[in-house]
């Protein structure tokens, strides 16, 4: 258990990274809270319950709907796992407040622990007839990195991030000596290059849903100017710094593959 103080910014920004580090898993089909005596545990209890809880009358398992059941409401449920390094306390809170002011739904979570993958782990649920629109935001705040603000509002940004290439593939020219600045203005994102063979290089491009599609130039120290195009994509790692994973190919020359560049605190 976390105990920290801090500012509201300070928490916006740290629930973010938890949601963007979370393991989440969308479990299949609806789901309700099925009642019964409590004398009748033994002959009730179902092995594909994710839940069971009681009060002082009845039994409550959370349970698939099966052909013959006839709940009174049912749900769709989704899962998350935390890395056991990573405070998500209050995470809760700001995600049900989330879901509520985005789609109108409340939503429901039933805790356990499991030491093995990281400790905490959270099931959750919304009402089957608002799980389109639920599942659609939990699907884009775990996908995509909300990491600054621009006039418009919240926005994806990698406005003054720095990042150093970790690895590269055999047709790529940058390396680890190769540092990158990026510039952000609304989904326009650009970053010049330089270290290692190359001695000036320009990305330029577009950010939209967590992938970017840029086109890039440079000139090596021999003065030879090459270019092509990528796509890529953008990760959260554990300690919340940016992952970059561009998937380049040349159209100046041959060759394709992959680079991984990570933020440079």
């Amino acid at each position: 258990m976390f105990i920290s103080h801090e500012t509201p910014e300070q928490t916006q920004r740290r629930l973010q990274r938890v949601a963007a580090a979370a393991r989440i898993e969308f479990l299949e089909g609806e789901w309700w809270y099925e009642a019964f005596p409590l004398n009748d545990l033994a002959t009730r209890q179902r092995p594909d319950a994710v839940a069971l809880v009681r009060d002082q009358d009845c039994w409550s398992q959370l349970v698939p709907v099966r052909e013959g059941d006839h709940p009174l409401e049912s749900f769709r449920l989704w899962r998350f796992h935390f890395p056991g390094e990573v405070d998500n306390s209050g995470f809760v809170g700001w995600l049900a407040t989330r879901i509520k002011e985005r789609t109108g739904s409340g939503i429901f979570v039933v805790c356990g622990y499991d030491s093995r993958h990281g400790g905490i782990y959270d099931y959750w649920g919304c009402p089957a007839a608002a799980a389109v629109a639920v599942l659609t935001e939990i699907r884009a705040l775990t996908t995509t990195l909300r990491v600054g603000r621009a006039e418009e509002g919240d926005v994806e940004s990698l406005d003054g991030i720095r990042m150093r290439v970790v690895s590269t593939a055999s047709g790529g020219e940058v390396s680890s000596e190769t540092q990158f600045t990026f510039s952000q203005e609304g989904p326009v994102v650009s970053a010049h290059y330089v270290g290692g063979t190359v001695r000036l290089g320009y990305l330029v491009g577009n950010l939209t849903q967590g992938h970017l599609r840029f086109r890039y130039a440079q000139v090596d120290g021999e003065g030879r100017v090459d270019g092509g195009h990528s796509i890529c994509d953008l990760q959260r790692l554990p300690d919340g710094r940016i992952r970059l994973l561009e998937h380049f190919e040349w159209e100046s020359r041959d060759g394709s593959g992959t680079n991984v560049l990570e933020e440079v605190e």
